[in-house]
C-alpha cells in the first residue's frame, strides 16, 4: 500500500492525479476530508489525519509513503513526527518531497529545513528516495494578477533557474513510489532550461500575443507587497532568501531527471504557458 500526504496542495494534488491516471490503488492522507474533492479520484483511498496526530491507522498497512506537506514554520518537527510514526508503523520506504539544493549550511531556511529532515531520514533505517525540484512553473498562476496587468515585479534581477512543471515533478514521483530501483537516491528536478525573469517574460509575451515586462524590485518592496496580502512574516523571510540564492545565481541548473526517470522530456515554459493561457488572459 502506498500513502500519499499533501495530496491537496498545487504539486501533491499532480502527483494524486498522476497514480491515479496509472491505475495505481493508494490512500490519501488530508486533514479536512471536505476540501478533499479535487482528489477523489479512481483508486484513491481518504484517510482523515494529521501529522500533528496520531498516524497508526493512516499508516497501517503501509509499505511506501510519499513524505510532502506545505511550507510550514515547524515543517521539521512534522516531517521527523512523520519518519518516527513510519518506521514505528513498519513502513519499509519514504519517498521525501524536498526541494533542490539542501544544504544544512544554506542561507535559505527551506533548504536548510529539507536538509534536516533528509538527514533524520537517511539514519533512520527506513528505505529512502529524495525528491528536489527546483521552483514551480505553477508559481507563476499566482503572479496571474500582475501577468495580466502586463508587469512581472520580482527581486530576482538576472538570476535564472530551470523552473519545472509540477505536473513532471508528478510522473518522476509516480514512478519511484511504485517501482523499484530508487531507493538510496536523490533526483535534483528541473524543467529543461535556465530561464530569467527577462527570459520567462519574453514567453508570456510570444504566448499571450502582447507585451509583458519584467521589472527587477528591491526586496523590501518585495517584503512590504507580501506582508501586505497576508503572508506570514516567517514565510516572507523564506521566500526572499529563496529569491537572494536566485539574483546571486546559485539556484541555475539543469538536470536529466526527468526525461532519465520517466522517458518524456520537461514541458517547457512556452507550453506551460499555453496549457495554461486563460488564467493569464482577460
Amino acid at each position: 500500500m502506498i500513502l500519499v500526504t499533501g495530496g491537496t496542495g498545487t504539486s501533491g494534488a499532480d502527483i494524486v492525479r498522476e497514480l491515479s491516471s496509472r491505475g495505481v490503488k493508494f490512500r490519501a492522507l488530508v486533514r479536512n476530508p471536505a476540501k478533499a474533492d479535487g482528489v477523489r479520484l479512481p483508486g484513491v483511498e481518504i484517510v482523515q489525519g494529521d501529522m500533528t496526530k496520531s498516524l497508526e491507522a493512516p499508516l497501517a498497512g503501509v509499505d511506501v509513503a510519499l513524505l510532502h506537506s506545505a511550507s510550514a514554520s515547524n515543517l521539521v518537527d512534522l516531517q521527523c513526527t512523520f519518519i518516527d510514526a513510519a518506521r514505528k508503523a513498519g513502513v519499509k520506504r519514504i519517498v521525501k518531497f524536498s526541494v533542490l539544493g539542501v544544504d544544512p549550511k544554506s542561507t535559505c531556511r527551506f533548504q536548510q529545513g529539507h536538509a534536516v529532515v533528509e538527514d533524520k531520514l537517511r539514519s533512520s533505517g527506513l528505505g529512502w528516495t529524495m525528491l528536489q525540484p527546483t521552483f514551480f512553473m505553477q508559481n507563476f498562476l499566482g503572479q496571474a494578477g500582475m501577468i495580466k496587468s502586463g508587469t512581472i515585479y520580482q527581486p530576482a534581477g538576472d538570476g535564472k533557474s530551470a523552473y519545472v512543471d509540477t505536473r513532471d515533478i508528478a510522473a518522476v514521483a509516480a514512478v519511484t513510489l511504485t517501482q523499484s530501483g530508487h531507493e538510496g537516491k536523490s533526483y535534483p528536478i528541473t524543467g529543461p532550461a535556465d530561464l530569467s525573469f527577462h527570459d520567462i517574460a519574453a514567453t508570456f509575451s510570444k504566448v499571450l500575443g502582447r507585451q509583458i515586462e519584467y521589472v527587477d524590485v528591491p526586496p523590501q518592496a518585495a517584503r512590504e507587497a507580501l506582508m501586505k496580502v497576508g503572508v506570514p512574516a516567517w514565510n516572507v523571510e523564506g521566500i526572499l532568501e529563496l529569491m537572494d540564492l536566485l539574483r546571486g545565481g546559485k539556484t541555475a541548473g539543469v538536470f536529466p531527471t526527468v526525461q532519465q526517470i520517466t522517458g518524456k522530456p520537461p514541458r517547457t515554459l512556452e507550453r506551460f504557458v499555453r496549457d495554461h493561457a486563460s488564467a493569464f488572459s482577460g
